[in-house]
């Protein structure tokens, strides 16, 4: 076990912190981040516009009511709601594309708009434009996320060597020259080698395999998306996220990473679900909130059902870290558990720690492959209070009585591993 920690102290570590800071991933992950409001809002819309219930196949009663009020209120604000879905979850893949050039631009000090211009006109470019030359905007929504992706950051780096490289620059004279218009002319022709060159490529793709870059995108990533949307991979996945935990490496390293693979699906899942999809026949399982609010419930690790645990310990010290974490562990922050009680390299928790969360994943994918539970098609966002999360995410009152069962069973795994970590905690305090 000594030699394995060394391994990962001198070997992994390191190179998981360097990870962590790649540009790139940065990149990704800020701008993932800054849309969770756009996708938050998106969801509700989705959620407030379709009741999970015919009211007129219900007998008379409290719950005939409420559906038949919710019904009222979808009917009242549906065609307002339904724009504010439309400019959000569908466009996901634009708003990336956005995203990347801004975040990219930051990371290089570029004190300009131009990268956002050129990665977004990259990606309508790339995405948008058909054999026949017409417009469309399916690959606007997470359809569109990979070709998102890899066009805005191949964009933002030829446009940021040719501007180094001051290929094309136009020198305006004179200081009255506002430094927006001598920024925009004078880099006017390295915009236009970028957009010429991604529309000659897109022109070349389409000769050669008949679709575009999007369709080809998928070809290419569908078979990594099956296996993250895969139990197998879920649990492989959270085990190695919560190994890297305990070993004090953030589990952004690999959440990041993945990201892409989560949105997208829920992208997919939102639109089907749009479209008329009953939620337990949606294509994907493995989502954004299928991770945050059915896996990781308090963060990761599952640690609510701890910090319940600590908050009625016995031992002065823990019990005073479970008043502070208890409430922004409800909240899905659970870092001052981790630091403080701590979690990290305690070999006593190391094996709950790692296992709960994977666990939970299982649970879950069985729940929701079998349709004994809906599939996740909106996000409440990754610091609700996961039951409440869990209900919104599905319209299905059956998970959040999921993940009230998840959190127990959670709290069961911990509880004969903390008293260890108690017992030896009280006696520390009474020798002292």
């Amino acid at each position: 076990m000594q030699r394995f920690s060394n391994f990962i102290e001198k070997k992994i570590a390191p190179t998981a912190n360097r990870l962590s800071r790649q540009k790139y991933l940065q990149a990704l992950q800020n701008t993932f981040l800054a849309l969770v409001p756009l996708f938050t809002l998106g969801s509700f819309s989705l959620v407030i516009t379709s009741p999970p219930m015919d009211y007129t196949t219900m007998e008379a009663g409290v719950l005939r009511s409420i559906m038949q009020g919710w019904q009222m209120i979808a009917d009242a604000l549906g065609p307002i709601l339904n724009y504010v879905f439309l400019v959000t979850m569908p466009l996901m893949s634009l708003y990336v594309a956005i995203g990347i050039g801004y975040f990219l631009a930051k990371h290089y000090k570029m004190q300009t708009i131009i990268p956002i211009f050129i990665t977004a006109a990259s990606f309508v470019i790339s995405a948008s434009m058909s054999a026949e030359g017409n417009l469309s905007f399916t690959y606007f929504e997470a359809t569109g996320l990979f070709t998102a992706i890899l066009v805005s950051i191949t964009t933002f780096e030829f446009y940021r060597l040719l501007v180094e490289k001051k290929v094309g620059r136009i020198e305006l004279g004179g200081s009255g020259v506002p430094p927006a218009l001598s920024d925009s002319i004078g880099n006017l022709v390295p915009v236009l080698i970028v957009l010429i060159t991604v529309a000659t490529l897109n022109n070349v793709i389409f000769r050669l395999t008949g679709n575009g870059l999007p369709a080809l995108m998928t070809l290419i990533m569908s078979p990594i998306v099956a296996v993250v949307d895969n139990v197998w991979g879920v649990i492989i996945l959270a085990v190695v996220v919560m190994l890297f935990w305990w070993f004090g490496i953030h589990d952004s390293v690999i959440t990041s990473a993945l990201d892409p693979f989560f949105y997208s699906n829920l992208g997919a899942n939102a639109t089907a679900f749009a479209a008329g999809t009953a939620a337990a026949s949606l294509p994907f399982i493995v989502t954004t909130p299928f991770w945050w609010n059915f896996m990781a419930i308090g963060g990761s690790g599952a640690t609510l059902g701890l910090a319940f645990l600590a908050l009625r310990s016995k031992s002065k010290q823990i019990k005073a870290i479970g008043k502070i974490s208890f409430i922004p562990s409800l909240f899905n922050i659970n870092e001052p558990l981790i630091f403080g009680l701590p979690l990290m390299y305690n070999p006593i928790m190391m094996i709950p720690f790692i296992l709960v969360m994977p666990l939970n994943g299982l649970i879950t994918y069985f729940a929701m492959s079998t349709g004994l539970v809906a599939r996740t098609f909106a996000y409440a966002s990754w610091n609700m209070f996961s039951p409440i999360a869990a209900l919104i995410d599905t319209l299905d009152i059956k998970a959040l009585l999921l993940v009230v069962g998840l959190i127990i069973i959670d709290m069961i795994i911990y509880l004969p591993f903390f008293k260890v970590y108690e017992k030896q905690k009280i006696k520390e305090e009474s020798e002292n």
